[in-house]
């Protein structure tokens, strides 16, 4: 779903629930739907939304093994 190639391969060393949520916030899936998928209540949505950010980035920023 991303169509930023350089971003497939640290989101595929995401943890499932962080990835999920950035592939469907990436294609426009509705809040709820994204909370739901991933198991959180939609008030804490923003703050896990942040905590995938922050993983996305640091594994962006890791050489693959």
């Amino acid at each position: 779903m991303s169509a930023d190639p350089r971003r497939a391969d640290p989101l595929a060393r995401l943890p499932l629930p962080y990835a999920t949520a950035l592939r469907l916030r990436d294609a426009g899936v509705d809040d709820e739907v994204i909370a739901e998928r991933v198991g959180v209540e939609l008030d804490a949505l923003p703050t896990f939304m942040r905590v995938a950010e922050a993983k996305l980035a640091t594994a962006s920023k890791q050489t693959p093994t």
